[in-house]
């Protein structure tokens, strides 16, 4: 492809996510599946421009607009440096380069090189979200969101019913993939560069899955043990799920339900990969009522809806999808959730409440308004948390722990209840 092909590539693709009905990693797939004229080179070179929009779409949309050709003409000059008439090249209109740059463009660019690329933000997030996250960060605030507007890591989780992590990193490297033992979690491995995992052996065997190493770190934190009966009450595609099915040892019963019950479709066939037998998916009930598991789990978890702005190195577009609205939506989803999944807790059993989001509202808040409502249970801390524990749970950060964000908190249900 040439270059001008990779620009118009990446608007096309941008304006796709600007929608807003898919997560961005799958229009840049699908986008590559459906263009297989496009080389390696050509995908990782569109996929970059893609996601330095995004990570910088609220800076880039105030400089100019937010429509997605403008935004890559700002990326071009403001993020990459180029010179109006190298910019202006790759807008020929010629073969499959984008149209040619009108008037007011060319004025825009122009404006734009005058511009300090020095003063491009270390980090780039919607404004109104700016007071919650200084609650979280506090002085810390610059540093924290650098680190969440930067680039995640490929993790993988090894899977223990099938190999060792010293077996899988082997079998990687076999295949010219480097990996080495993340820095915290026992079953995970961290891949040198981005290769293609799902074309490995090692994948389709089960041997290995893509996870972050802070989601394997809050599935660990579930302590889930071998005969125990785990509920798993917004279980998705199954990542944590099998993460406890391994833990496990595929004794006892984990109960895999999820309200959306098009993700929990793609749990079965990666239970046959993983060789995961200790689970049984279950339809969610009409009536939100649970009542042959009430008083029965030794583990409740809850990886609740969120705002996923603990997964914005990963996911960018995300900061740019949530408002105030939104996010007062998610915080009811959250409590009405709590609600739900307390009764099943047996006595002396858990409730694990996790977010992938930074935000105290829907983390620290909604524990502090369950206790409260919930006098029988108490918050479980251990010398061993990978992060200290505040007065409603542990934080899992990329600048303190090169992980995607997550807040876990761990409430045991008294004895004498």
């Amino acid at each position: 492809m040439t270059p001008g092909a990779r620009v118009a590539a990446a608007i096309e693709i941008i304006e796709e996510i600007e929608r807003g009905l898919r997560p961005a990693d799958d229009v840049v797939r699908q986008w590559g599946r459906s263009h297989r004229f496009a080389g390696s080179k050509d995908r990782r070179a569109i996929s970059s421009q893609v996601y330095a929009v995004l990570r910088r779409r609220g800076y880039y949309a105030r400089a100019v607009s937010a429509a997605p050709r403008a935004l890559v003409l700002a990326d071009l000059v403001l993020g990459e440096g180029k010179a109006p008439q190298e910019v202006a090249a790759l807008f020929s209109g010629e073969g499959h380069a984008p149209l040619a740059l009108n008037d007011d463009e060319h004025t825009l660019i122009s404006t734009l090189s005058g511009l300090h690329r020095d003063g491009l933000p270390s980090y780039d997030v919607p404004e109104f979200l700016l007071p919650e996250l200084t609650k979280a960060y506090g002085e810390n605030l610059d540093e924290a969101l650098a680190a969440l507007d930067t680039p995640a890591p490929l993790d993988l989780r090894v899977n223990t019913l099938r190999t060792t992590r010293d077996d899988a990193a082997a079998a990687l490297a076999a295949v010219g993939i480097e990996a080495a033992p993340t820095p915290h979690a026992a079953t995970g491995l961290r891949v040198v560069g981005n290769p293609l995992i799902a074309g490995t052996i090692a994948y389709k065997e089960g041997h290995v899955e893509p996870m972050d190493e802070g989601s394997q770190l809050a599935a660990a934190l579930v302590d889930a043990r071998p005969g125990m009966q785990v509920a798993d009450l917004c279980a998705g595609a199954g990542g944590k799920t099998l993460a406890l099915a391994a833990t496990m040892q595929n004794k006892g019963q984990i109960y895999a339900t999820d309200s959306d019950a098009r993700r929990l479709g793609n749990l079965a066939p990666r239970m046959k990969r993983a060789d995961a037998r200790n689970i049984h998916p279950m339809k969610w009930p009409q009536d939100g009522n649970f009542g042959e598991l009430h008083g029965k789990c030794d583990r409740v978890l809850l990886d609740v809806p969120c705002s996923g702005s603990g997964a914005w190195r990963r996911h960018p577009e995300l900061k740019w999808r949530i408002d105030d609205a939104a996010l007062e939506q998610v915080t009811k989803t959250q409590d009405a959730l709590l609600r739900t999944a307390a009764p099943l807790v047996k006595p002396g059993g858990r409730l694990v409440y996790i977010t992938c989001s930074v935000l105290p509202v829907e983390n620290e808040r909604r524990i502090e308004a369950f206790l409260e409502a919930n006098p029988d249970f108490s918050l479980v801390v251990s010398p061993n948390d990978p992060a200290p524990s505040g007065a409603t749970g542990l934080r899992l950060q990329p600048h303190t722990h090169s992980t995607d964000g997550f807040f876990i908190s761990r409430l045991e249900r008294n004895t004498s209840t």
